[in-house]
């Protein structure tokens, strides 16, 4: 049964028409209301716990230690967006205006959140998302196939229960046009389709992650670090990583700890389960399927579900494109300039670059991405979607409760510019002109680098000056004494 009590919408389900109303209302605007809506969340994944691991397991086969994960950092997000709920601050920014203040940095909830998931690691992509539109104050919907896993069917059951009806609604069908043009859209994965009708949409880039591996890095670390990011959760993480790029002078190393790292990998057990061996195996032939022998692809090692491949060619279609398995591509490169040329010839979401600080520091700001981490991967960020496109990083959760907020300012006072013009447009006013001759004096002089500070370049310079003028001079030497002689 549908109805529509909303004037210049399609008929709508009930639930969509209650969250509609809600919206309207502005209950969420209380923090109150928001606090118990977050612990009755926290309280529903607590009191469901052992049905969300088998759920995960079945879906994914992910093994106990990943589903763990997978359900820490649900709860983490829970517990972050809560304590960012300050009572007192709100009411103190609420009554600003009231006591004659401004409030340039109030905001308000954008309304209505509605969620795509993503099928990687599920149940924490919805919980990370849902969590901090509650705590911006929105109402949310989440779309979810009942059908389409038994997680998915636990989601759909326990949020509703837990939840206020008003405040949440799940549905299987997108909403028309014009119902998802009143609210947020958070596309946990590439569609194409709803950025192109002008939606309002946070939505991911379907891009590379690149590593970089220089010859100043600790080989080991590296190594271990990234194998456990490409083999963790079945290598579906949209921040694994793509490509290797390796130092050729260190890449013999670096071949040795992975071969090292992804047998400890293996007999620890924290990979997917036999089930999904199958997969895995169809995924390395599909991986490929259509590579040229002249592409150089080497099998350096290799299990039923994982391998470690290196590619000689940098044509090859396989350092073009993202992926997922348990499969860590490798590539040699002869210097940083080298990788951050070829990183460079595609958009890359991420990098991990190892190497010493001040070589990582040239290479993070040289290669363009989103986001770039030094000397380490992190791996929160394997679990859940990618970042929506240029939108900022967040140390402690997925989604800022802000990035759901728009600004919403309060200004009593009027601004030094609003005085400045009233003044000038002021038909009996002088001082238009005295403002702008004013105005015309230069801005300070602009303070020079120190010349003893050296750089990143400067140090290459001076070492290359020093090597040539130590040959010339040593050629020198030996040349007067041949003279002499």
């Amino acid at each position: 049964m549908e109805t529509n009590s909303i004037v210049g919408l399609p008929p709508l389900p009930p639930q969509l028409v209650a969250v509609l109303a809600s919206n309207i209302d502005g209950r969420l605007n209380n923090v109150l209301f928001r606090q118990k809506q977050m612990r009755r969340l926290h309280g529903c994944i607590v009191n469901n716990m052992d049905d969300i691991r088998a759920s995960i397991v079945e879906d994914y086969g992910h093994s106990p230690e990943e589903v763990q994960t997978e359900l820490c950092l649900a709860l983490q997000e829970v517990h972050t967006h809560f304590a960012s709920l300050d009572l007192k601050h709100d009411l103190q920014s609420e009554y600003l205006v009231a006591h004659g203040e401004d409030n340039w940095k109030a905001t308000r909830g954008a309304g209505i959140i509605y969620i795509i998931p993503t099928t990687h690691t599920l149940f924490y992509s919805v919980i990370a998302a849902l969590s901090a539109s509650i705590a911006a104050g929105n109402c949310t919907i989440i779309e979810l196939q009942k059908s389409s896993s038994r997680t998915s069917f636990l989601l759909w059951n326990i949020l509703t229960d837990a939840l206020d009806n008003d405040i949440l609604a799940v549905c299987e069908e997108r909403p028309s046009l014009s119902f998802l043009q009143n609210t947020l859209v958070v596309a946990q994965r590439r569609l194409d389709d709803l950025a192109a009708e002008g939606l309002r949409v946070l939505i991911p880039q379907d891009e590379r992650v690149a590593a970089i591996v220089d010859r100043t890095a600790n080989v080991d670390e590296a190594a271990a670090g990234l194998v456990m990011s490409r083999f963790a959760f079945g290598g579906r993480s949209p921040y694994a990583p793509d490509i290797v790029l390796v130092n050729e002078f260190c890449l013999g190393r670096f071949i040795e700890a992975v071969i090292k790292h992804a047998a400890a990998w293996m007999r620890s057990g924290s990979l997917s389960q036999d089930a999904c061996i199958v997969t895995g195996q169809k995924k390395l032939r599909s991986l490929l399927d259509g590579v040229a022998p002249e592409d150089g692809v080497q099998t350096i090692v290799s299990g039923d579900d994982w391998g470690v491949v290196q590619i000689r060619n940098r044509n090859s279609p396989l350092l073009q494109r993202k992926f997922e398995g348990k499969f860590l591509i490798l590539h040699a490169v002869s210097s940083l300039d080298d990788a951050i040329n070829f990183s460079n010839s595609k958009d890359n979401h991420a990098t991990y670059t190892f190497a010493r600080l001040d070589a990582a520091k040239y290479v993070s700001e040289s290669i363009i991405s989103q986001a770039a981490w030094i000397n380490h991967v992190p791996f929160h960020m394997l679990l859940g979607p990618a970042l929506p496109h240029s939108r900022p990083l967040s140390p402690s959760s997925r989604y800022t409760a802000n990035l759901f907020r728009v600004p919403h300012p309060k200004i009593v006072h009027p601004t030094v510019d609003s005085a400045l013009v009233k003044s000038i447009l002021l038909p009996s006013a002088a001082a238009g002109e005295k403002t702008l001759q004013k105005l015309l004096s230069s801005p300070p002089e602009v303070e020079q680098r120190p010349g003893h500070r050296v750089g990143f370049f400067e140090q290459g310079l001076i070492s290359g000056t020093s090597v040539v003028l130590s040959f010339i001079i040593c050629v020198s030497m030996m040349g007067v004494r041949f003279l002499r002689s």
